[in-house]
């Protein structure tokens, strides 16, 4: 189970300067001010839906409270009740002690449901009712709580149509969609590519004891620019630090010293890109190699490589985040 308590420092998400995601933060500033509504927040995975469920918890009358986290994916529906709302002391055979629950642990402040797309019917039936009335019943006891607390959720999969499909309850769906937040995909935040590729190989430079920050090249910062990054923040970072260690040192970035990433970049630019993890699979049993699969599907070897060491495979990470 993943789940965090505390009090949340401000994520510092004024700093982006794309038109975009201004208008997202003029929203949600917004919103925020509000002690009680739930908010839902949808966007792809990797987009920074957890740092803006902190920031919008960070700006709210509830800043000096507890943030509380789950992620709703990994509660297990024998466990969500007292996961979620707490047990008494012998409510069953291995309850030796007594259990808040997130519902408690967050109580004053705000509680963020990560994931919430994917959990089960189960969990969405427990969640419906604490959401709606603000009170649940602990395991094993035999009276109600109440707890202040405001619901922040977030999903990559768009809970109308998980509703459409019969895999996300109506009823939960409206009591939790009071705000609805969409987050933009980085293709659409180009503007601020160049500062998060700066902080990103800041970040690693100081991991690896490099001793300076190389320069990116115009040309290789406009070729970050022009990718799609269909995994966002998370797949930019993620070249970045491959591109660094590629770079073994040298003080500028360039198209020369990166071929392998250019190769790279050039397939998600020409729309070869993303892959899924299953396709890459059978063309890799289909012809026998990496090498013979990355001609059928008209990609560099590179590109099929990174998929099978699990970049793009189901559940290879967390969103939260995210």
């Amino acid at each position: 189970m993943k789940d965090a308590t505390l009090l949340v420092k401000r994520p510092n998400v004024e700093r982006f300067q794309s038109a975009s995601f201004k208008r997202l933060l003029a929203r949600a500033r917004r919103f925020a001010a509000d002690r009680r509504a739930p908010l839902l927040l949808e966007g792809e995975s990797g987009t920074g839906k957890t740092q803006l469920a902190r920031y919008l918890h960070s700006v709210s009358p509830r800043a000096a409270k507890p943030f509380q986290s789950v992620v709703l994916s990994t509660v297990d529906d024998a466990l969500a009740a007292s996961e979620l709302f707490g047990h008494v002391n012998g409510a069953y055979t291995d309850a030796r002690y007594a259990r808040a629950g997130h519902f408690v642990s967050a109580s004053g402040g705000t509680l963020f449901l990560d994931e919430i797309g994917k959990a089960s019917l189960g969990v969405q039936q427990r969640l419906l009712h604490a959401v709606e009335y603000g009170e649940f019943r602990p395991v094993g006891s035999d009276r109600d709580m109440r707890v202040d607390v405001r619901i922040i959720a977030a999903t990559n999969l768009p809970l109308e149509t998980q509703v459409a499909r019969d895999r996300f309850l109506p009823d939960l769906h409206a009591r939790l969609a009071v705000f609805t937040l969409q987050i933009p995909p980085l293709r659409e935040r180009r503007a601020d590519i160049p500062l998060l590729v700066t902080e990103s190989l800041t970040a690693h430079a100081a991991d690896m004891d490099l001793g300076h920050v190389p320069v990116v090249h115009d040309e290789l910062m406009a070729a970050f620019q022009a990718a799609p990054w269909p995994n966002n923040l998370r797949q930019l970072d993620a070249t970045v630090h491959r591109l660094l260690l590629e770079a073994d040192g040298a003080p500028v970035l360039t198209v020369a010293l990166c071929q392998d990433e250019m190769r790279y970049l050039a397939d998600l630019v020409d729309g070869r890109a993303p892959l899924s993890f299953e396709r890459v699979e059978a063309a890799v049993n289909e012809t026998g190699s990496v090498s013979a699969a990355a001609r059928a599907l008209g990609v560099h070897r590179t590109t099929v490589h990174r998929h099978r060491r699990g970049m793009h495979a189901p559940d290879a990470r967390s969103e939260g985040s995210r």
